[in-house]
């Protein structure tokens, strides 16, 4: 199966072995480099951008056999997700020796990015909407023309019920919204799968708009209820 029909939360963060051919010629400055080593032993972050990249823990001679490289401290480096979205991929169980060398990385990537964006990183309700390079960019519905169209927004946080997040791609005039305009989204079910409904959007609520969300937030709030679930209330 290649890396592109897997779902993104069935790998992302997770370890996951591709088949890259000659791709390992480019970690040669971390680790000699044999004739059959043509995969590699993968797990996975965002950078600053948002862009997915593969940091690369091991390689090998086959699916079975991925492990040189493991015992060493550092990365042997990274791929980016277009260089092996197309790539054979299987997810690999972890050991011992994946972990110690994978989660404090992880830890340090993420450290200062927002924790309810981490959050919806790992959300498989999300993922049929996430754009394949950019996991935050998710596809949400605006009322256009008396009927519903979807656009591209970036998810910032949660607020309540609310996936918040920013317009990232122009939309017609009608919407009454513009790129970089702040998206108030709710999740709901279509024919078995998750959308993205944005309730409010634009950098400048009415009244009336105000008025809702704000007991919106106050009644699910007293019921415990967010966009991640239930939170048990003290």
């Amino acid at each position: 199966m290649k890396l592109a029909e897997m779902y993104f939360t069935d790998w992302y963060h997770k370890y996951v072995t591709i088949e890259v051919d000659d791709l390992t010629e480019q970690l040669k400055d971390s680790i000699a480099i044999h004739d059959d080593d043509c995969y590699a032993l993968c797990s996975s972050y965002c950078n600053t951008e948002g862009f997915v990249l593969l940091n690369v823990l091991a390689v090998g001679s086959s699916w079975e056999k991925c492990t040189r490289g493991l015992k060493s401290k550092k990365m042997l480096g990274t791929f980016s997700i277009d260089m092996v979205l197309q790539s054979e991929a299987q997810l690999a169980e972890p050991d011992q020796d994946m972990m110690y060398k994978n989660e404090d990385f992880l830890k340090q990537m993420d450290e200062d990015t927002d924790e309810d964006v981490l959050k919806s990183r790992l959300d498989p309700r999300l993922d049929l909407l996430r754009d394949p390079f950019y996991p935050d960019v998710v596809m949400t519905g605006l009322i256009q023309d008396g009927g519903l169209a979807e656009y591209a927004m970036r998810i910032t946080g949660v607020k309540g019920l609310f996936l918040t997040g920013k317009m990232a791609e122009e939309t017609p005039e009608d919407t009454g919204v513009h790129i970089d305009d702040d998206v108030y989204a709710l999740l709901y079910l279509n024919n078995s799968e998750y959308r993205l409904f944005a309730l409010f959007a634009g950098n400048h609520l009415n009244e009336d708009e105000q008025d809702v969300m704000n007991r919106i937030m106050k009644e699910t709030a007293k019921l415990g209820l967010d966009f991640n679930g239930i939170s048990m209330k003290s």
